[in-house]
Parts: structure tokens; C-alpha cells; sequence
């Protein structure tokens, strides 16, 4: 019979960092020790990536994915726009991933890094409405059904990969209706918000601040709270976590998430164990 007392730690670790924009979300990705492959959805983050090693793929909608037509809430009114591309930034990444799955791509890195979820969302629901003709129009009750659908399906494949996964996800503030307290909310799509969570074994908010000296400082916050309550951890942390990288040159990972995981016993000599390979 199993007991739990000789239950190990989990050591495929999976992060998900949500946060505001400027918060620091993407920097972490390059402190994580190991071998990294980023997939960039958000043009925004190689900026951060830029002159660092890792590799990428970046699959943002260009101009042929755009309709730049206006429509209005009310129903069969707005401008006709002839171009009507058909996007698709969605299929050529599900292409993309399918054949390095197949190829064992993966097998060579620590981490995949997704940047970032609000992003992925998006070019889903582009290629979900043009498949059921309302591109450029209001998403109906079936188009964000279709979008979660698919976004489930595929990162329930993503996070059974024998390697660290990382992801970012913004914020957005909200206030209860009943309650009328104010907490911050994921900006995913509907029940998604509850289900991608719970497949990530670290879903921690990213902060940012200027200290007394004028100097910005960055911290996750690792336990839940009436403003935060989505948050999650499998390690014993502070409740918020100095991850500022003080020095941009040299080693990152004797800094933020990087410096997290070597304190508690994962460093770049054993980082293989992560992945739990054999």
C-alpha cells in the first residue's frame, strides 16, 4: 500500500507567473537554470530575451491575420472589409509544436516558456471565429467555448512533457458584486481561469516597486491572499520572494527563480533532474 510518508517531492516543476505589465513576468524565464526554448506570442518579450541564450520561436499575428474592420454591438451593423484574411498564427504554431514533439525536439531543453497566455488566447479566438465566419465581429457563447476547448486540450499536452514548463498570464482588477472587494483576476477566458491553474504546480503574482533609494525592485508573491487568491506553491517560501537580478551580466541564475531553485536543491549541475529523465 502507498503511504505518504515516502511520497517525493515533485521535481517536473511548472510555473505560471501573472502579473501587470512591467512586472517582471518574462525577465524570470532567464534566471530558470538549463537549456531554454521560449515560444513568443507577445512581441513585447524579445526585448527581455534579447542578448541572452535562449532559444525561441516567435508566433505573433502579422498583417495578413488583421481585420481591420469596425463592428458595432448591434447585430449586422459595421463596415465591410473586403480583404477578410484568413488568419493563421494558431495553426502554423500547432504545426510548429505537433512536429517537434514528433522530432523529440524537446528532449534537448529544461524548460519550455509559453509568452504569453492573454496573447495564445487571442490568436485562438482569431482562428476560431474565421472558421465559423464572424471575423471581425463580437465572439459569441460558441466561439469562447471553442477558444477554451482548444487552449485546455492542448496545455494539458504541454504540462505532461518531461521537462519544467514556464507561462505568463496578465492581470486585470475586479471588484465582487456581491462583496464589492477588490481582488486581481487572471485574463483568461471563463472556467479556464479555475482549470490552467491547476495545472501548474507554482502559480505565483509578480510585483514591482521603487525602493527607498529610487531603485526598481521586483518580488513574487507566493500564498494567496483576498487580492491574490489564485496563487499556489509547492515550495515553503517567504510569503513574497526578493527576485530582483541586480546585474544583467554573468550568471542569472544566482537570481530570482533561478536563485529560489538553488536554495532549494536544484542548480544547474542537477538540473536534469527536473525533468525526472532516466
Amino acid at each position: 500500500m502507498q503511504n505518504a510518508l515516502q511520497l517525493a517531492a515533485s521535481q517536473q516543476m511548472r510555473f505560471l507567473l501573472a502579473g501587470y505589465m512591467g512586472s517582471g513576468k518574462t525577465t524570470q524565464f532567464l534566471t530558470l537554470p538549463g537549456k531554454k526554448f521560449m515560444y513568443v506570442f507577445d512581441p513585447n518579450a524579445l526585448q527581455t530575451l534579447r542578448g541572452h541564450d535562449v532559444d525561441y520561436k516567435e508566433f505573433c499575428p502579422d498583417i495578413t491575420d488583421l481585420n481591420l474592420s469596425v463592428q458595432t454591438l448591434k447585430a449586422g451593423r459595421g463596415d465591410t472589409n473586403k480583404r477578410r484574411p484568413e488568419p493563421k498564427t494558431y495553426i502554423d504554431w500547432e504545426e510548429d509544436f505537433e512536429q517537434r514533439l514528433e522530432d523529440g525536439f524537446f528532449d534537448d531543453y529544461s524548460w519550455i516558456g509559453f509568452d504569453s497566455f492573454t496573447n495564445f488566447l487571442e490568436i485562438i479566438m482569431d482562428r476560431t471565429q474565421y472558421l465559423s465566419n464572424r471575423l471581425g465581429k463580437q465572439p459569441e457563447q460558441a466561439d469562447w467555448a471553442a477558444q477554451m476547448i482548444t487552449c485546455q486540450n492542448v496545455w494539458r499536452v504541454i504540462t505532461s512533457l518531461k521537462l519544467g514548463v514556464f507561462a505568463t498570464a496578465h492581470l486585470d482588477l475586479r471588484q465582487n458584486e456581491t462583496s464589492k472587494k477588490v481582488y486581481n483576476h487572471l485574463m483568461i477566458t471563463g472556467r479556464l481561469r479555475v482549470r490552467l491553474p491547476q495545472l501548474f504546480n507554482n502559480v505565483w503574482a509578480c510585483h514591482a516597486d521603487i525602493d527607498a533609494k529610487g531603485k526598481p525592485q521586483f518580488e513574487v508573491q507566493t500564498y494567496p491572499d483576498k487580492e491574490f487568491p489564485t496563487i499556489r506553491s509547492q515550495f515553503k517560501t517567504q510569503v513574497y520572494e526578493d527576485v530582483t537580478i541586480p546585474d544583467f551580466k554573468g550568471d542569472l541564475t544566482k537570481y530570482g527563480l533561478g536563485r529560489l531553485l538553488r536554495q532549494f536543491g536544484y542548480g544547474p549541475d542537477n538540473i536534469a533532474t527536473l525533468a525526472q529523465r532516466k
